[in-house]
């Protein structure tokens, strides 16, 4: 499930990925960059606890809802995978 290019909100994405890769960076307690193309469990140790609480903080901080009914996880594995997915299924909050 690639999402098309034409439903992602171009203009938010590159704010989804700032947040997510500040969240990020905190909660895995990093001292490197996080980067679009970092594997979230294995290259991140990202749980699931981890992800919820990503994106609820993304949800918080960019005042938007994600529709989490359509994620599937297995498709999601990147950083920047996941900021697409984010920024064409949100809406404001």
């Amino acid at each position: 499930m690639t999402v098309p290019e034409a439903q992602v909100d171009a203009a938010l994405r590159p704010r989804v990925v700032e947040v997510m890769t500040e969240v990020i960076a905190r909660l895995s307690e990093r001292d490197g960059p996080v980067t679009e193309d970092m594997d979230l469990a294995d290259e991140l140790g990202l749980s699931s606890s981890m992800g919820l609480e990503l994106l609820l903080e993304v949800e918080e901080r960019l005042g938007v809802q994600i529709d989490v009914e359509k994620m599937r996880t297995d498709e999601l594995r990147t950083v920047g995978l996941l900021a697409t997915f984010i920024a064409a299924h949100c809406r404001p909050a």
